[in-house]
């Protein structure tokens, strides 16, 4: 069963909306664990040293006598042990052993006088990953413990170990964890309304080119009603009227004879929008809010945390540096959709690429890299955004001396080409692309390079585009790229 854009917009938004909601609150229960945990340690830690400083004191009113008898006998201690468990809710007792293990003192009378027995350390169940923490925790009745050593004249002569329930930890985790999943189901539904509506707005110009091209295939080239919008959708959409009402009066060879590819060219643009619109239905609510969102929740992290050890603040700083790559990509991708209006003017496009030419030239020739302009005098003037097009042909020119790491030459060349199309070739002497890669050079994200974003060529591409132009390139590995755009002549309205 094929299904309609509409259910498979309703999918797509449902499965994104549910997978960024589940990994926030999946982040956020995996790093609330190690709080609960870290928390549990620093109030055993200071029971500990109460009960070592009473250790200190008690020796210090029976000197003489034998360390552990003295300890045995000192009733403050021994009240200092019992009342510290219900200083802490997720004490289960405290005891004080000797060298041997045997128990001298514990909260619990009975266990006085036999081997105390020994326990996993808290400090394993902090320096788990979350997954073994949440597992861990939720296995029957687990005690963990921590231990201070006692001295005596700097010699050890028994130490202080503290026992710590898992079962009182995970209670304290589950209440954290049910508010947790409240909140995100709350979330859940307010997120994918918000993201169902921006899909409804994005892609209803979408539609209105899909039929605009169904109209052309039916044979019907009279301009058409419809309209996609303000921004390039409305200037696509002209195109697609305008090339409907060429095809209708025979004047289909516009671009040099090359009708075939002037078609399979503004489809394939459309094709691009159309999937770019599909990417953006799911960007400004449902990547930068849980971005953005998750960053304070980091920071908070940050601020309950007194004095975390390395390895914590290592991690933080990983997902800090990690959620701001993220937001980088995210603000590129917004950056290349947002629409973009056109100051059209009087250009000479000699005089453009002359200063473009000069520029690359003085930072490229120490690195052997040379730029030989053959520029036609003759050639006419055009009406063009003139930013927008030095932008294109820098974009060209970078990637030309980029493929050259051990030095050449860069043509650029400038020819008339019939009445109406102004012709610009750029070749290089580089490494050239494979046949398999030159047909998705054009594509968003898409980049050979080791650290190339892969949205250079692509607004390379957008820009002729929307000058009503045309690029191709041709390329053989080892020998070099030619980049051909050609550009119409046209006078400023």
């Amino acid at each position: 069963m094929r299904l309609g854009i509409r259910v498979k917009e309703a999918v797509a938004v449902t499965l994104l909306t549910f997978l960024i909601v589940a990994a926030t609150t999946a982040i956020h229960l995996s790093q609330l664990s190690r709080v609960v945990v870290q928390e549990a340690s620093r109030q055993a830690d200071l029971v500990a040293r109460q009960i070592y400083a009473q250790t200190s004191r008690a020796l210090s009113r029976a000197p003489g006598t034998d360390p552990l008898e003295a300890l045995r006998r000192d009733r403050e201690l021994r009240s200092l042990l019992d009342a510290s468990v219900g200083y802490s809710p997720y004490l289960l007792f405290a005891l004080i052993a000797d060298p041997a293990g045997k128990t001298v003192l514990h909260t619990e009378g009975k266990q006085e006088g036999v081997p105390a027995a020994v326990y996993p350390r808290l400090a394993e169940l902090i320096n788990l990953d979350p997954l073994s923490r949440f597992s861990a925790l939720y296995q029957g009745g687990r005690i963990y413990e921590t231990a201070l050593p006692l001295l005596l004249n700097n010699a050890p002569f028994g130490s202080i170990r503290l026992g710590v329930s898992a079962t009182l930890l995970r209670q304290e985790l589950t209440a954290a964890v049910k508010r947790s999943m409240i909140l995100a189901g709350i979330a859940l539904p307010f997120a994918w309304l918000a993201a169902m509506g921006l899909a409804h707005l994005i892609l209803r110009p979408i539609r209105v080119l899909a039929g605009e091209v169904d109209r052309l295939r039916r044979g019907e080239f009279a301009e058409g009603p419809g309209s996609a919008g303000g921004d390039e959708f409305q200037e696509l959409s002209s195109q697609l009227q305008r090339l409907g009402q060429e095809l209708q009066a025979g004047r289909i060879a516009t671009l040099g004879g090359e009708s075939v590819k002037t078609v399979q060219s503004l489809v394939s643009y459309s094709a691009k929008l159309a999937a770019l619109g599909r990417l953006t239905s799911g960007v400004a609510h449902e990547v930068k809010n849980p971005l953005n969102a998750m960053m304070i929740h980091l920071e908070l992290l940050r601020e309950r945390l007194d004095s975390p050890p390395d390895e914590v603040q290592h991690s933080l700083a990983v997902i800090g540096g990690e959620i701001r790559r993220l937001d980088r990509v995210v603000q590129g991708f917004l950056r290349f959709m947002r629409p973009q209006e056109l100051a059209f003017k009087t250009l000479d496009l000699n005089l453009l690429l002359a200063g473009v030419a000069a520029l690359l030239d003085a930072e490229w020739r120490s690195h052997g890299v040379h730029v030989v302009s053959e520029l036609d005098p003759s050639l006419p003037t055009i009406s063009a955004d003139e930013e927008l097009l030095r932008q294109a042909f820098l974009n060209i020119l970078q990637n030309a001396g980029q493929a050259m790491p051990d030095g050449g030459t860069v043509t650029i060349r400038t020819e008339r080409e019939g009445r109406e199309l102004i012709r610009v070739s750029i070749r290089d002497e580089g490494v050239g692309i494979a046949a398999a890669d030159a047909e998705k050079i054009f594509t968003l994200y898409y980049t050979t390079k080791p650290n190339g974003s892969g949205i250079g060529l692509s607004l390379v591409y957008r820009i002729v585009q929307m000058h009503d132009g045309a690029i191709e390139v041709r390329s053989e590995v080892g020998r070099g790229t030619t980049m051909t755009v050609r550009l119409p002549v046209r006078e400023t309205a």
